[in-house]
């Protein structure tokens, strides 16, 4: 597997890839997937996609019109991010925001990819050395302008620890991790950050022999990455944590997999401060293999949305959506694409979900009004000046009704990848 381009997908890690870079065939998406006893797929563009031509279907000027009415606003252009990937964002303010992601373009392999915005430009910052060896950074979260963390991994197939680095206010440092055993590879999860002695991060193991995983949620003290074992599922099964979200050190909500041999049960845990509760979330019908929760949002102290798949080990047969209102599960309509690809909340508390909708090579981004899921485009600048993109991360932005979503298109320099990054509500 080369690790330079994704990270692997199995039905027992309940999320086929997190990282992920479509594929457009005849106008179709595929996005990767791999058997739990498979080798992890490659996510790829394909090399001989030709770019589509302006449509004349009688449906073609709605879709340019609402493309060009859409209110989200590409930050930087598409021209200045060639062989640049954006794969999170996070924000502590309207004049503090990180991406981060990888470079494509150096002999030497991919290198971590940092850019952080001021209020009025975004600038790239260099990433804490990874001893010469190709990497790239996954998942970012900031605490406070001065407090931040990205993790993601090395790029040669190797048991070496996942990548972990820490912004201090001045520059970006190394932090230790523990490495796999000997013949597995480390890929992260999801990473959150809540202040300087509450950091959380998800990450696992996976040897590629075997196929087998371990996976582990791990919580920064102030001094050191500790291990946190969660109580047992409530119907028994291997617990594997997933993704993370909260409003504070003593809110914090964890969703994960609760499996038994293929047939996982979706939970989401819940960490006050003192003690964690967990719950399993409903599930809208019977699945052989059942349901996994990709992505939560915290929009308060008592209201968490979960979103989620069937446990199918290629595309998924259905989506799912509830919210925990502090004291029951409140079912939802399923989402209006086929996979939940990012997830977050604007800065007014609204959550966002991004994926692809069916027939359509770029991701879009869908909001719950309280009635019902609403669905906006990507600016035309991305939408019209690429052949497809996916949206990584979403991140609010805190003091303002606004919203950063970052990712990736396929510029028309194909395969060369452009990195994305939008907003909606930052003027």
């Amino acid at each position: 597997m080369d690790r330079t381009t994704g990270r692997p997908g199995t039905r027992r890690t309940r999320l086929r890839t997190a990282v992920t870079v479509c594929a457009v065939a005849l106008g179709t998406l595929a996005t990767l997937a791999t058997p739990a006893n498979a080798t992890p797929a490659t996510p790829a563009t394909p090399a001989n996609a030709a770019n589509p031509a302006p449509s004349t279907a009688p449906g073609a000027s709605a879709d340019l019109a609402a493309r060009a009415g859409t209110p989200w606003k590409l930050r930087t252009p598409l021209s200045e991010t060639a062989s640049r990937e954006f794969w999170d964002v996070a924000a502590t303010g309207a004049k503090d925001a990180w991406a981060v992601g990888r470079r494509t373009d150096g002999a030497d392999g991919p290198a971590p990819l940092i850019r952080h915005w001021n209020g009025g430009t975004w600038t790239d910052v260099p990433a804490a050395a990874t001893d010469g060896k190709a990497a790239q950074l996954e998942k970012v979260a900031a605490a406070a302008p001065d407090d931040a963390w990205a993790a993601g991994s090395l790029a040669d197939n190797t048991s070496a620890p996942i990548v972990l680095q820490h912004w201090d206010g001045t520059k970006w440092t190394k932090v230790g991790h523990a490495a796999p055993a000997e013949g597995a590879l480390s890929f992260v999860g999801d990473l959150a950050a809540f202040g300087t002695k509450s950091a959380w991060l998800t990450s696992f193991d996976w040897d590629p022999n075997g196929g087998t995983q371990v996976s582990r949620l791990e919580r920064w003290t102030g001094s050191g990455w500790e291990t946190v074992s969660l109580p047992a599922a409530p119907g028994g099964g291997e617990v594997q944590p997933w993704d993370i979200t909260g409003t504070g050190p003593d809110d914090v909500w964890v969703t994960a997999s609760a499996m038994t041999g293929e047939v996982s049960v979706p939970l989401l845990y819940h960490w006050n401060g003192g003690g964690w509760t967990v719950r399993e979330v409903p599930a809208p019908a019977e699945h052989p293999t059942g349901w996994v929760a990709n992505h939560a949002v915290a929009t308060g102290r008592n209201s968490v949305y979960v979103v989620g798949k069937t446990n199918d080990p290629q595309s998924p047969t259905a989506t799912m959506a509830a919210r925990w209102t502090g004291s029951r599960w409140q079912s939802l309509p399923a989402l209006p694409f086929g996979e939940a690809n990012a997830a977050g909340a604007d800065g007014a508390g609204r959550p966002w979900i991004a994926g692809w909708a069916p027939g359509n090579p770029h991701s879009v981004l869908t909001r719950w009004t309280g009635t019902k899921w609403a669905t906006e485009e990507l600016p035309a600048d991305v939408t019209e000046h690429s052949e497809m993109s996916t949206v990584l991360g979403v991140a609010g932005v805190p003091g303002t009704r606004g919203v950063l979503a970052a990712g990736t298109a396929g510029c028309a320099s194909d395969p060369v990848q452009c990195g994305v990054l939008v907003s909606r509500d930052l003027g």
